[in-house]
């Protein structure tokens, strides 16, 4: 099987427009949400109610993600937050837009998400080759990061053209493009293990497997502190930005776009360098080091141009050291299982972290955003070292795939 089939293809492209469209949708919502209410605590708590949804129904939405039709979860969920995104719009274009309707939309896109998330990452390992699955999430992110660069870079400079109403109605129409392309998707038939088990032992299954793996543990708390922080950090740069004459919004939405740039840099080195399995713990761990430092580094920084490159190769790595975590989990979780796993995952790792967006806007309120961000990386650093640095992690991470396919 080639890597470039057409299923692979298919999904390939249809997250792009749709990412494409989020990337104008984000940055409308929070110029809108600041301008309606100036409150960076609003913004932040908007933000965690994206993220919500995905901690409380995560585990139960990836148990049903194993035992439903994949193809269907996908599509629908397109199709509920395309329409539930057109009406967003209209309500933004006939001017009777409220901040609880914006608040509504992060509940009901997090309620996809939690099952929209899991069912791609189940599929991905079934649509191209086993060895080259980390090429394949590499091509697949490379797509949606660079429809995310274009979204993020004009964003702020389309909001002064079109206005918050007509970018909530792209974002809507990408979604309903990309589920239309998603109905082609031909996706395999996997076959379903003790199907008679109740939920609740299907999701202490899926919980066992993952407790089984001492490096992966020591991961996802690792990510549990460090999402926390990163939530902070997310909406503090907002602040910090709209706060500084010499920056501003043009500038945000600049940097917001070299994020993605940076993104885009670490799916070209995955994509074209092949890493031996060996040494793919000592990727992630300096990856992870890069990626806080680089971040903290760009908030002391005065000059425009030095964040935009901190920032940008921080990116890159922080694309590298989860592309490495994502591409192991996925080769070590057998097929009927993965479902639960990518949700238990995703729920423990972000369970923390839209309290991490309301403590970030909460404090942005009255302490200097740059300072916040600084001590925010200074403390993630500590967090890595006491944490990953660790012979059980390595282990995890070094996983060579055709021992882990033995292991399936």
């Amino acid at each position: 099987m080639k890597l470039w089939n057409k299923n692979f293809f298919l999904l390939w492209q249809g997250q792009l427009v749709s990412v494409f469209g989020d990337a104008l949708y984000s940055m409308a919502l929070g110029f809108w949400v600041l301008q309606e209410t100036g409150s960076t605590a609003i913004m932040g708590s908007i933000m965690a109610l994206v993220t919500i949804p995905r901690i409380i129904l995560g585990p139960f939405a990836g148990v049903i993600v194993d035992k439903s039709d994949r193809k269907k979860l996908i599509v629908l969920g397109d199709i509920v937050r395309g329409v539930s995104m057109l009406l967003l719009a209209f309500a933004a274009i006939g001017g009777f837009l409220k901040v609880w309707m914006v608040m509504l939309m992060g509940i009901i896109l997090g309620i996809c998400s939690s099952f929209f998330n899991p069912s791609i990452q189940s599929v991905l390992p079934e649509l191209v080759p086993k060895e080259k699955l980390i090429k394949a999430n590499s091509s697949y992110q490379m797509a949606t990061t660079g429809a995310d660069i274009i979204g993020q870079s004009i964003g702020g400079f389309v909001y002064t053209i079109l206005g918050a109403p007509l970018m909530f109605l792209i974002n809507g129409i990408s979604y309903l493009f990309s589920a239309f392309t998603e109905g082609f998707i031909q996706i395999p038939k996997i076959e379903r293990k003790n199907i008679n088990v109740t939920f609740k032992e299907d999701f202490m299954d899926g919980l066992r497997f993952i407790l089984k793996f001492k490096g992966l543990v020591r991961s996802l708390i690792m990510a549990f502190f460090i999402n926390f922080l990163f939530g902070m950090i997310r909406v503090l740069i907002i602040p910090w930005f709209l706060s500084d004459p010499s920056l501003g919004m043009t500038k945000y939405g600049l940097l917001s776009g070299f994020q993605s740039f940076g993104f885009l840099i670490g799916t070209l080195i995955l994509s074209f360098i092949n890493i031996n399995p060996n040494h793919k713990y000592k990727i992630y761990l300096s990856s992870i080091f890069i990626f806080m430092s680089f971040i903290g580094l760009g908030a002391f920084m005065n000059n425009f141009i030095v964040i935009i490159l901190c920032f940008t190769v921080a990116f890159a790595f922080m694309f590298i050291f989860n592309t490495m975590a994502n591409s192991t989990i996925m080769l070590v979780t057998p097929s009927d299982k993965r479902g639960k796993v990518f949700a238990t995952i995703g729920t423990l790792a972000m369970a923390i972290s839209p309290i991490g967006n309301f403590v970030g806007g909460v404090l942005g309120e009255f302490m200097n955003p740059r300072t916040l961000i600084i001590s925010s990386t200074l403390l993630g650093i500590i967090i890595i070292c006491s944490i990953v640095v660790n012979k059980d992690v390595k282990k995890f991470l070094n996983y060579i795939p055709e021992e882990t396919n033995n292991n399936c």
